[in-house]
């Protein structure tokens, strides 16, 4: 019996969204037989996605010349990223190729190969109904971990953060069951967002009803014109972050808005530490950079005699924001390469494509584009498998050239 390449693809994005159901619900420390077992569904998620991006290289073809450059250097730079950080010793071996944020994640474009067939959404969904099914059996363990707001990791969130691409493409396109599956599991998503704290799920979700308002505009020009905007302008405040300074930045909007700051202070340490080589190449999947603030922590906790409550180690080898940890393992040209691809994709789709379903994945490329300013580290994990397919679909013409009719029977969604 062989395995489709289809379900193939499938099965490595529902091994890696049970790694992820695992690890936060066993949470394993330290190197032991459970946590090999469980970084093993990873590692076969990461094998599965390399190998069918392999056997479907030639679908490359499909891409422009521009397209094309810009991909393979962002997969070179990306291996050249992990080379960097590789190490014999056991402890690096298993950081580097066992946590999500580290070499795994400059793996993940390889995806964008697999999403130039419109058809792979088909397995793409079937994992994504997979992910919402399991959440809400983990429901039977939220009060086994005392689950009140601050209490849950923020590992909870992963495999309900597809439910924003849902949204985006429309609940009232896919069946009757799956749209229940979809409202319960929206409504588990709010829950953990309270109870793991996290600011960011509610922000990615006021950016997707956003753009939801926005595409019910009947003035086509108009609707045209807030995108449009939006591109620009972020593009703009992108280049006075690095160059006038976040904190300017920041200070400059408090005047109109208050808010709180949580971000700062890691631009600030971040680009203070790095070398101005360091700041183009970055310090490989293992960099890592030194943090005053945590120290002081630190420091802190200790005093007191509160040693489980120092939160980080001062040196730290990840970063919470997108696009600063690209410049800490990659440096700006790592970022650079990033920030093309998907701002290309974005405007491809949206401007230059004929039918909703490419509009859409172009919004929700668009949505991640915008909030790595302030969240979303790259990681091997379901959200950003989902956002390198929607760029390797949108970057393919004869995609963006469908009508509405066209995918719908090939996608069999409304």
């Amino acid at each position: 019996m062989f395995i489709t390449e289809k379900r193939l693809f499938k099965y490595g994005i529902c091994c890696n969204a049970l790694y992820v159901f695992l690890l936060f619900l066993f949470r394993p420390n330290g190197l032991n037989l459970e946590k090999v077992a469980i970084t093993s569904l990873l590692l076969f998620s990461v094998l599965t996605v390399v190998f069918l991006g392999y056997r479907n290289r030639k679908a490359l073809q499909e891409l422009s010349n521009v397209q094309r450059l810009l991909y393979h250097l962002l997969l070179i730079w990306g291996f050249i990223v992990i080379i960097r950080g590789f190490s014999f010793s056991l402890q690096d071996l298993v950081t580097n190729f066992g946590n999500v944020y580290m070499g795994l994640a400059w793996v993940v474009p390889v995806v964008m190969i697999l999403g130039i067939n419109i058809e792979n959404w088909k397995p793409v969904f079937k994992a994504i109904k997979f992910m919402f099914v399991m959440m809400l059996i983990s429901l039977l363990f939220v009060f086994h971990y005392n689950a009140m707001p601050g209490k849950l990791k923020t590992e909870w969130t992963w495999l309900l953060r597809p439910i924003n691409l849902i949204l985006l493409i429309g609940v009232n396109r896919f069946k009757v069951t799956s749209r229940l599956l979809v409202y319960f599991s929206f409504l588990m998503y709010l829950l953990v967002a309270i109870f793991t704290e996290q600011r960011i799920e509610f922000i990615f979700l006021t950016v997707i009803f956003f753009f939801l308002l926005t595409v019910k505009l009947k003035h086509i020009k108009i609707k045209n014109t807030i995108i449009r905007y939006v591109i620009f302008g972020f593009i703009l405040i992108m280049a006075l972050v690095f160059t006038y300074g976040y904190e300017n930045i920041n200070l400059l909007v408090n005047k109109f808005i208050e808010f709180e700051d949580s971000r700062t202070f890691l631009f600030n340490e971040l680009l203070a530490d790095l070398s101005t080589a360091e700041k183009i190449f970055g310090r490989g999947s293992l960099g890592t950079y030194y943090s005053p603030f945590f120290d002081k922590v630190m420091r802190y906790f200790e005093l007191i005699g509160e040693y489980w409550f120092s939160l980080d180690n001062p040196t730290r080898i990840t970063i919470e924001v997108g696009y600063l940890q690209m410049i800490l393992k990659g440096g700006f040209l790592l970022l650079i390469l990033n920030f093309s691809i998907m701002l290309q994709s974005v405007y491809l789709a949206f401007f230059k494509s004929n039918n909703n379903f490419v509009k859409r994945l172009g919004l929700f490329v668009l949505a991640l584009t915008l909030l790595s300013l302030i969240s979303f580290r790259p990681a091997f994990t379901p959200m950003f498998i989902l956002l390198w397919m929607s760029i390797g679909t949108v970057l393919n013409k004869k995609n963006r050239l469908m009508t509405n009719e066209e995918i719908k029977s090939k996608l069999n969604i409304k």
